[in-house]
């Protein structure tokens, strides 16, 4: 029989996205391998990190020390966090709001958004660079989403920078990246974990991390503008649930009490996704070995959709 292919799809969350950093340790000290990787916004930086050279200590390491360092801290990201601090509201929804309330009126009249493509790279450098996708160690696609057709668009050649730029690019914080004649913004718009995407690059197995968190309690009067962007949270989860369905296991780890925004807590949340991992790994053992005794053409027992 030939090896089950193992697919890794990393969701976006933005802080809480360095769960994925631990859920691949994990994985991968335990045996399980993986052979391709499709991300979204921060699982496509984690995810273009590690594929690099197939191997996730040395990009733990980077990024803890990175995220502690002055540069970070100075990063004009942060410009964002202090209105993200008053609402569990997601990183779009609070862009949205930000715009809403009147604090970056000036900025978005005269410009497409509130910070520069500069702000963005300046970040996303720290952990991956210009390479070309095709030359990555372990098999890598970044979903993102055309912001003139609404189409997905799955990137598996060209830079990997603008690729996880294109990712990871908030609608309304960062300005569009250009990838070929697209215009390309954040892909969890269109798939928040990409399982079909794994799926489709040849995977017989997807382990798919979602660090989506619950809906936040609804307190006191709440105003228009909140149910407004609530009904938003509430169809992103509904097609997050969905695209979930279609793989094979869902580590989810317990991260939703830390707030996206919040990047001082990536000990916390690298621990978050180590213990979702080790609670996975039995019944993924369970289910590798029954596949392996399954000749290819019956591996994928579902229907799966077309990424």
């Amino acid at each position: 029989m030939s090896r089950v292919v193992i697919g890794l799809a990393l969701g976006g969350g933005a802080a809480r996205g360095l769960a994925h950093l631990g859920l691949i340790e994990v994985l991968r000290r335990d045996g399980v391998p993986i052979d391709l990787v499709a991300g979204t916004s921060m699982g496509a930086l984690v995810g273009g990190a590690f594929c690099r050279d197939g191997t996730i200590e040395p990009v733990m390491a980077d990024a803890v020390t990175y995220l502690r360092s002055p540069s970070f801290k100075a990063a004009r990201i942060h410009r964002l966090r202090r209105n993200a601090e008053e609402t569990q509201a997601s990183m779009l929804d609070t862009v949205s709001q930000y715009i809403a309330r009147g604090r970056a009126i000036a900025q978005t009249v005269t410009r497409p958004s509130v910070l520069e493509a500069a702000d963005l790279y300046e970040v996303l450098a720290a952990f991956v660079d210009d390479r070309d996708i095709r030359s990555l160690k372990v098999p890598f696609r970044a979903v993102t989403t055309d912001i003139v057709t609404g189409e997905q668009v799955v990137v598996d050649r060209g830079s990997l920078i603008d690729a996880v730029a294109a990712s990871s690019a908030v609608p309304g914080a960062f300005p569009a990246v250009p990838l070929g004649k697209r215009l390309c913004v954040d892909g969890g718009i269109r798939n928040m974990v990409p399982v079909t995407v794994a799926r489709a690059m040849g995977a017989d197995y997807v382990i798919a991390a979602n660090v989506i968190h619950e809906l936040p309690m609804l307190e006191g009067d709440t105003r228009a503008l909140e149910i407004y962007f609530r009904t938003h949270q509430i169809t992103k989860r509904a097609l997050t649930e969905l695209q979930l369905e279609f793989a094979d296991t869902v580590i989810t780890p317990q991260v939703g009490h830390i707030h996206w925004a919040d990047f001082t807590r990536a000990d916390d949340l690298i621990e978050a996704g180590r213990r979702a991992a080790r609670d996975a790994l039995p019944a993924i053992r369970r289910d590798l070995a029954r596949l392996r005794r399954l000749p290819r053409f019956l591996r994928r027992h579902k229907r799966w959709p077309h990424a």
